[in-house]
């Protein structure tokens, strides 16, 4: 008899569980198709396997005494902080994977971060904080979907990466090319400049900032710049950002 009635204990717990489990895979599947709609990298599916593994584990530090099928309904409650910190740390490895340097452009980060969140996301439903949960989830969406187009209304400094063809026999004085931007609101950090030579031609690669204000109006406003210099024989210009 009591075997029975630990069976349907058992039983009865589990459909809350998938309960919440489905809950914690809707509310990543919202995030993840964010970042689909966004265009960016890793699919749907894998923000809802981070959210419902996590909210798996979670759980499972939650009903000790129904482990093994409740062969030992005595057994002390799990701790919630380590099994918390497992999945987060688990996750750091995720993300990190996710996360790389093109030139001078890392990509992956916003992805990173959202997995992480979605991880967060999938305890707090699996500790039985719902509102929490949902509301993460929102202000989730929120940070990446509205802040962004705030900030483009906003005035910024605008980073440009650029590359200086100068004509033949030429040779830059990376001093002069200084001064000629300061004297038009635009910097070169020195530690951006990075200087190649090939068949006679001497190349500059580096990062060009420019003061507050538009940044699609600061890339056009830098390329009228660079194709006043008589010496500059071609240059590329793309938009940029430091680290």
């Amino acid at each position: 008899g009591l075997a029975m009635l630990t069976a349907h204990t058992v039983w009865a717990s589990s459909l809350p569980i998938l309960t919440d489990m489905a809950l914690a895979l809707l509310l990543g599947w919202v995030i993840g198709y964010e970042r689909y709609f966004s265009g960016r990298a890793s699919g749907s599916q894998v923000y809802c396997l981070v959210s419902t593994t996590s909210a798996a584990v979670s759980l499972l530090a939650g009903y000790p005494g129904l482990w093994y099928g409740g062969a030992n309904p005595d057994a002390m409650a799990g701790d919630p902080t380590r099994v918390v910190g497992s999945i987060l740390t688990g996750i750091g490895f995720l993300g990190a994977g996710l996360i790389v340097q093109t030139g001078i452009n890392v990509r992956g980060l916003s992805t990173a971060a959202s997995i992480w969140s979605v991880a967060a996301i999938g305890i707090l439903v699996g500790v039985g904080f719902y509102l929490p949960a949902i509301g993460l989830t929102l202000l989730c969406v929120l940070a990446v979907e509205l802040m962004p187009r705030l900030e483009r209304l906003l005035p910024a400094h605008a980073v440009i990466a650029s590359t200086l063809r100068f004509h033949e026999g030429h040779e830059p004085r990376a001093e002069a090319i200084q001064r000629y931007l300061d004297a038009r609101g635009l910097r070169m950090p020195s530690d951006s400049v990075a200087v190649n030579y090939h068949q006679g031609r001497f190349e500059i690669q580096c990062l060009i900032v420019a003061k507050a204000g538009s940044r699609a109006d600061a890339m056009v406003r830098l390329a009228a710049e660079l194709a006043n210099l008589p010496e500059v024989e071609s240059f590329t210009v793309t938009q940029a950002s430091r680290a």
